[in-house]
């Protein structure tokens, strides 16, 4: 059943795309209130809020408006986190429950909308998304999948856990109390677990031998997303939940890493480059210098092995130069995890017995990228003996 003010202002805002005002949306949104209160029937206000997000996705999310204080601040937020968002997180229980599109729908649009985290807005955003009911939801439901294997091949829980990690993630950047920390804890915990179950490990067995394929929903939030998320917390929680991870992970991920052909690295797809770039991150940046020791020495064979199969796809990457397509993004992401296992300093004397790493590092300092160009230079001061080239 169409509702006609609901129909007119989502009009408006698809025809005024990113140049509508924020009192034109604020006016819209005072409507679309309005109306979904005077709505009972649960499937009709799931479409007709579906509507209205899918009316807001012609707004680009990256011009900041739809994050503007006046907004933020508004009640129809508030309706899709605990309508649509908690609502349906909490009946996940229901056995054969049919969810309704709206809910990556919502999802997709916060996502996106926690894009335009800044100074000013942070306590309104954190005000929205740091809420004890939700947080408490997303920890039981990963609790849940760790535990005893629910909801594993539910995509739409799947999906939906996915962005609301990508979610809060993007608070990473900003002045996140220890207390912000400790309410959002469920979630980090959660995170562990999944990371730490038997599941994890099949995952990265299920993985093909090559560089060249696409991954899964699961993969995506176990292999990529979990690893990205706990990259937030590297100042507020113990090393040794990360070192219980690598134990169990580690060795399945170098074992699938070195048998996958170097010179098809360049053809993998963004998305598995991030999997890799993340999880390589968790396993090898050390979290403080305390823990750096005890990373060198019980990890220390997996990590010259990543090492020498990083400085073969960098070989690889140089050698094939003519092909441009993502050549920089290669190189950089290779650069810098080369430059994170130098922390390590046996790995480092590892390092120092490939004869053709300093060349290729050398070969490199012209690259017109500060990135490339920082972690080159630091990985060829850590001690080399540059004379020898």
């Amino acid at each position: 059943m169409n509702n006609s003010i609901i129909d007119d202002q989502c009009t408006i805002i698809r025809d005024s795309g990113a140049k509508i005002s924020i009192e034109l949306l604020k006016t819209s949104f005072d409507l679309f209130v309005s109306e979904l209160k005077q709505i009972d029937d649960i499937d009709m206000k799931n479409n007709l809020i579906e509507q209205m997000v899918c009316s807001l996705s012609v707004v680009p999310y990256r011009n900041k408006k739809l994050a503007d204080l006046k907004l933020l601040n508004h009640e129809f937020y508030f309706i899709l986190r605990d309508k649509i968002l908690i609502e349906n997180l909490r009946e996940r229980h229901i056995e054969d429950k049919i969810y309704p599109k709206v809910l990556l729908d919502v999802l997709i649009f916060f996502m996106n909308l926690s894009c335009n985290i800044n100074n000013n807005n942070l306590n309104e955003f954190k005000y929205l998304f740091f809420h004890k009911i939700l947080i408490n939801e997303i920890g039981n439901c990963l609790n849940e999948m760790s535990t005893y294997g629910k909801y594993l091949d539910n995509n739409l829980i799947i999906r939906s856990i996915n962005y609301l990690l990508i979610l809060f993630k993007h608070f990473h950047a900003y002045d996140i109390t220890k207390a912000d920390y400790l309410s959002i804890s469920p979630i980090f915990y959660g995170v562990i677990q999944c990371l730490c179950c038997s599941y994890s490990i099949d995952l990265i067995k299920s993985l093909k031998q090559s560089f060249i394929q696409k991954l899964n929903d699961n993969q995506i939030l176990f292999l990529c997303s979990m690893p990205y998320y706990l990259q937030w917390y590297s100042d507020y929680y113990h090393p040794e939940n990360i070192i219980k991870i690598l134990r169990i992970l580690l060795n399945e991920f170098t074992l699938w890493m070195t048998n996958c052909h170097p010179d098809t690295y360049y053809q993998c797809s963004s998305q598995l480059a991030k999997m890799i770039r993340h999880l390589t991150y968790l396993f090898v940046r050390p979290l403080k210098s305390d823990y750096i020791n005890i990373l060198c020495q019980d990890f220390y064979h997996d990590y010259c092995k990543l090492v020498l199969h990083w400085s073969l796809i960098l070989s690889s990457i140089l050698s094939n130069s003519f092909n441009k397509y993502n050549i920089k993004l290669n190189i950089r992401i290779i650069v810098q995890n080369l430059y994170n296992f130098t922390l390590h300093s046996n790995v480092l004397n590892f390092m120092k017995t490939i004869s053709n790493l300093i060349p290729m590092l050398l070969q490199m300092t012209d690259i017109q990228n500060d990135e490339i160009q920082l972690n080159v230079y630091r990985c060829l001061g850590k001690n080399y003996d540059r004379n020898r080239y």
